[in-house]
C-alpha cells in the first residue's frame, strides 16, 4: 500500500503512536508516517484502553500493514505516558518518533528531522496548527534554538509530534513519567536535558498539530498547574530561578 523505501545515509527509526478514543483519526496518523519518503522500520500503535472502536481500527491497520504496523492493545486506560512507554519498549531502531494519534506528519518530515541526527540526540522541527476542519496555520515552534535549559524553564517548548529522539535517551531517562496526566512531554524533555542529551532545532515544518473532537478532562487546568510546578522543581532549573527574597 505504501512504499517501504529508505534514504541512504539516514538512520532507521520507529514510530510510536499512542491512541485513546481516536478511532476517527488514528488511521490518518499511521498513513502519514507510512507514506514518508524515508520509511519507518515499524509503526507501533498503542491503544490505551479505548472505549470506542480504536482497538478494532488499530488491529485492522496491523493486519493490513504487512509487518510494518504493530498493534498493542492495552486492557485499561493508563494515560499517554504509559502508552508511549509500552510502544517504546518494542522499538529496536536507533531513533524513535512519538506521534500523537490526532496529529499528522507532513511529507518529508522524516528526512528533515533525521538529516540533523548526527548533530544531536533530540531533533525538533516546526508544526502547523489546525483547528477543527480549518486550514493549517503558519509554522510554529516554541523553542528558538537557544539554551534548551532556559527554554524549558519557560514551558513545554517541544512536542513529541514534531520531534525525534534517540532510543538510548528514552531508555536512559526511563521514558515518560506515568504519574503526569499532562505536562508529561515537558517533564520528559526536561529529564532528557538533565541527562546530558543534546538538542537541535530545524526550520522545517514537519507536522500538523490538530485539534479534533474528543474527551478533555474538566480539571486539566488545575492538574496542569500542579504538574507545571512539579516540572519546574527539577534541579535542571535551579540556576534559572529568581533568587529567594532575603
Amino acid at each position: 500500500m505504501y512504499p517501504a523505501a529508505t534514504r541512504p545515509g539516514l538512520p532507521d527509526y520507529d514510530v510510536v503512536i499512542p491512541c485513546h478514543n481516536r478511532a476517527h483519526v488514528v488511521a490518518d496518523a499511521v498513513a502519514s508516517v507510512l507514506a514518508q519518503e524515508h520509511a519507518p522500520t515499524r509503526v507501533i500503535v498503542v491503544d490505551d484502553g479505548s472505549s470506542d472502536d480504536s482497538a478494532a481500527v488499530i488491529d485492522a491497520l496491523a493486519r493490513a500493514g504487512a509487518g510494518r504496523v504493530v498493534a498493542v492493545l492495552l486492557p485499561r486506560n493508563g494515560g499517554a505516558s504509559n502508552a508511549r512507554n509500552a510502544g517504546a519498549a518494542l522499538c529496536r531502531a536507533p531513533w524513535i518518533a512519538f506521534l500523537d494519534s490526532d496529529d499528522l506528519w507532513l511529507p518529508g518530515a522524516a528526512v528533515a528531522l533525521l538529516r540533523a541526527s548526527a548533530e544531536a540526540d533530540i531533533v525538533c522541527g516546526h508544526f502547523r496548527r489546525v483547528e477543527g476542519d480549518g486550514h493549517p496555520g503558519e509554522p510554529e515552534c516554541g523553542w528558538w534554538g537557544d539554551d534548551i535549559r532556559v527554554a524549558l524553564s519557560h514551558g513545554g517548548v517541544i512536542g513529541p509530534s514534531w520531534s525525534i529522539v534517540r532510543r538510548d535517551v528514552v531508555r536512559r531517562v526511563d521514558g515518560f513519567d506515568p504519574s503526569f496526566h499532562n505536562c508529561n512531554d515537558w517533564d520528559f524533555y526536561t529529564r532528557a536535558a538533565a541527562s546530558g542529551a543534546t538538542f537541535r532545532r530545524i526550520d522545517a515544518a514537519v507536522a500538523l498539530y490538530r485539534t479534533v473532537a474528543g474527551h478533555r478532562l474538566v480539571a486539566d487546568v488545575t492538574i496542569g498547574a500542579e504538574n507545571a510546578r512539579r516540572v519546574l522543581s527539577h534541579p535542571l532549573f535551579r540556576q534559572h530561578r529568581e533568587p529567594e527574597p532575603a
